[in-house]
């Protein structure tokens, strides 16, 4: 049902159809609708975990915090996905953050009632079952993304996968459909600001990149996918790279 090709970083999957409310209510599923706008906090660390989220429209982030609190963000959500923790048993408390980042439209849905559901209803649960393989599949790349130490390797993957993921043709090359600043590349590759931005003027100043409305154009994607293969652990001052 799913394909994936995978360059490390985030996932890069042929995604099921996503979910939206008709497929709900075919079933027989209550579900609350809410609207969040960019930066609002859908769900955090302690909050109680007896739901499952879907995005039914716009790009939602899961993250952790973690040394002094520094954010890692663990995945990058877009229509169709789903999120909360992916088992239908009622835990007892969320353990991550999910953030929209643009203005969103989310359902969340009873376990107990989504159990019940899927128990009847195959074709349902092949859908929910592939939504869940997709985000195992990004945090399963995310943590083998980290294997390449060097912060423009890392940097590169991630546009790579962002630009496949969330791309769009405008003309002069890939437009990645969705705003993130420096400080939010850092923190899906476990990087600091500094360091990312210092490759970003590099792959900009080489016409790899362009930056638009603060949008990122992937210009020349050969260029790119040769930065993202390169496996070497050091950075350029022979320290192991963050």
């Amino acid at each position: 049902m799913l394909t994936s090709h995978s360059t490390g970083g985030f996932a890069t999957t042929s995604a099921p159809e996503g979910f939206d409310l008709k497929d709900f209510e075919e079933v027989g599923l209550r579900a609350v609708e809410r609207r969040f706008g960019p930066r609002d906090m859908i769900f955090t660390p302690g909050d109680p975990d007896d739901q499952l989220y879907f995005l039914l429209s716009g790009t939602v982030r899961l993250y952790k915090i973690y040394g002094d609190y520094k954010e890692a963000t663990t995945a990058l959500l877009k229509e169709g996905g789903v999120f909360g923790k992916l088992n239908l048993v009622e835990g007892r408390w969320q353990d991550v953050f999910a953030e929209a980042v643009t203005d969103s439209r989310v359902a969340s849905i009873q376990k107990a009632s989504i159990e019940r559901v899927i128990k009847s209803d195959p074709a349902f649960a092949l859908k929910l079952f592939s939504s869940f393989s997709e985000r195992l599949r990004q945090s399963d790349e995310v943590i083998e993304s980290l294997l390449h130490r060097e912060v423009s390797t890392r940097l590169a993957t991630l546009l790579m996968n962002l630009g496949e993921r969330f791309g769009e043709s405008n003309g002069v090359g890939t437009l990645i459909d969705v705003r993130l600043t420096h400080q939010d590349l850092a923190n899906m590759i476990a990087s600091t600001r500094e360091a990312v931005s210092k490759v970003m003027s590099e792959l900009q100043r080489d016409g790899v990149i362009e930056s638009r409305n603060r949008r990122i154009v992937i210009v020349n994607g050969e260029a790119l996918a040769e930065h993202a293969s390169r496996l070497s652990g050091l950075s350029i001052d022979g320290q192991a790279a963050i």
